[in-house]
């Protein structure tokens, strides 16, 4: 049976290792258990890894990936159809058996080419693009790839310049067509904390949250908006203060929880966590990006 009404499609691209599935889990927790169908588009490699070393190619690299199937899979969902989909396996490198994917009232697609074309683009009520400080995202990198994917260190770090190119080529420019650029930003060079600025595009799309900056209950703010301009031209910049306290963040997160459409209730444990590595820590300034996201998806609702 088809859903009330179609789906709403969350689209998040990013290098490897910005952050995306940590986003996209947390998000699809906010919306509600067994709401939200999540497609990796890794899982449209066309190679395993020592077939793209054989070839010469990286898995950023158009060619290393299907997007003509991935398109018609996301069409799928979005139309509120079941689809049998590809199956990487990252920590191997390997390819497994196809699993079936239902669809849901929302659907997550996240990836390193989830934009890359026009088919692509035209799927999504919402494009998020990842944009962390360089050296911050090749820091997650290593952790990650040492701690999850069978990489040594300098393995790791000769891999970040290998696709380097094919993040400039193929990656980066896919910023431009994003509503919403999340960017993350180390305070120190020591610290785990960020300041987080999201660039809103789209902002005739987005909620007005003058009120909710208005009446947030701390001071200095945690929340400030202004008007700016990045590469594309104006925009709104929306900045969290990653010296927030723990009593800051959590009575803004729950400003925000009380704005976003149909919540649940009590909002969940996991907001805001994620892995250094193997490490599991919690940022409150990725708790709050999470809200943030899924109160912009919601609101294309109308």
């Amino acid at each position: 049976m088809l859903p009330a009404q179609r789906p709403l499609v969350l689209g998040i691209v990013g290098d490897s290792a910005a952050g995306k599935t940590t986003l996209s889990s947390g998000v699809a927790a906010i919306l509600g258990p067994g709401r939200t169908a999540v497609l990796h588009t890794d899982d449209y490699h066309r190679f395993s890894r020592a077939e793209r070393l054989a070839h010469g190619l990286t898995a950023l690299h158009p060619d290393c990936n299907d997007l003509e199937l991935a398109e018609q899979h996301v069409r799928s969902l979005a139309a509120g159809t079941a689809i049998l989909k590809p199956v990487y396996n990252h920590g191997r490198g390997q390819f497994g058996a196809p699993q079936r994917l239902d669809t849901a009232p929302f659907v997550i697609v996240e990836g390193l080419l989830a934009f890359a074309t026009p088919g692509l683009r035209a799927c999504y009520d919402l494009m998020v693009f990842l944009d962390p400080d360089e050296d911050l995202r090749r820091r997650w990198k290593i952790a990650r790839d040492c701690a999850r994917r069978g990489y040594s260190a300098a393995q790791a770090a000769a891999e970040i310049e290998r696709r380097h190119p094919d993040a400039v080529e193929f990656i980066h420019p896919q910023r431009s067509w994003a509503d919403l650029v999340v960017r993350f930003g180390a305070l120190t060079a020591a610290s785990e904390a960020t300041n987080v600025r999201l660039l809103l595009h789209a902002t005739q799309f987005l909620p007005d949250l003058s009120g909710l900056i208005a009446s947030q209950p701390a001071h200095p703010p945690v929340l400030s908006l202004r008007v700016g301009h990045d590469a594309r031209g104006l925009c709104e910049m929306l900045t969290i203060d990653g010296q927030m306290h723990a009593r800051q963040a959590a009575a803004l997160a729950a400003l925000l929880w009380a704005a976003l459409p149909g919540r649940q209730a009590p909002p969940p444990v996991q907001l805001g966590d994620y892995l250094d590595g193997g490490a599991p820590r919690r940022s409150p300034g990725l708790g709050l990006v999470q809200l943030l996201v899924a109160l912009f998806l919601l609101h294309q609702q109308g």
